[in-house]
């Protein structure tokens, strides 16, 4: 271009694509890595995602009589896998960014929230035990009436 300094228009507006100039010492903004890894890692939370219902089956299914209780091995391979599958549902969608795949990747993410949550091993992993009572006290089974019982 004949208006640009020094005769170098390598920072000079392109008419043609109406791009602003590229900064000086940037050659050409090259291929995103995001978008493979974002695939690599939702393709992979996603198997992860069946795993995790796999693992349930295999703990509590059984055929006319009651489930063993699983082991703590069990319980430590579900950790795992639904760990691994929660970072890698994460890393995805946030490598995602920018792309349609974000709305791809937030699917495979709620629904492996989901199918943690509910199918957990041990199957009481989410539920919350109620206290103790209090040690200095006598546990009250009479009903009231009595001089045991605290407050009757």
């Amino acid at each position: 271009m004949a208006d640009a300094p020094h005769g170098d228009d390598r920072h000079a507006p392109d008419p043609v694509r109406g791009t602003a100039p590229m900064a000086i010492g940037r050659t050409s903004r090259g291929p995103s890595r995001a978008r493979p890894l974002a695939s690599l890692c939702l393709t992979l939370g996603a198997i992860l995602v069946a795993a995790v219902f796999v693992q349930w089956w295999d703990v509590y299914f059984s055929i006319g009589v009651p489930a063993n209780a699983p082991t703590e091995a069990e319980a430590n391979r579900y950790v795992v896998t639904a760990g691994a599958c929660l970072l890698l549902l994460v890393v995805g969608t946030v490598a995602a960014r920018r792309y349609v795949l974000t709305a791809f990747g937030m699917v495979p993410f709620v629904v492996g929230v989901a199918v943690a949550a509910l199918f957990a091993v041990p199957s009481d992993r989410w539920e919350r035990e109620p206290p103790p009572p209090p040690a200095d006290r006598p546990i009250c089974r009479s009903g009231g009436g009595s001089d045991d019982c605290p407050g009757g």
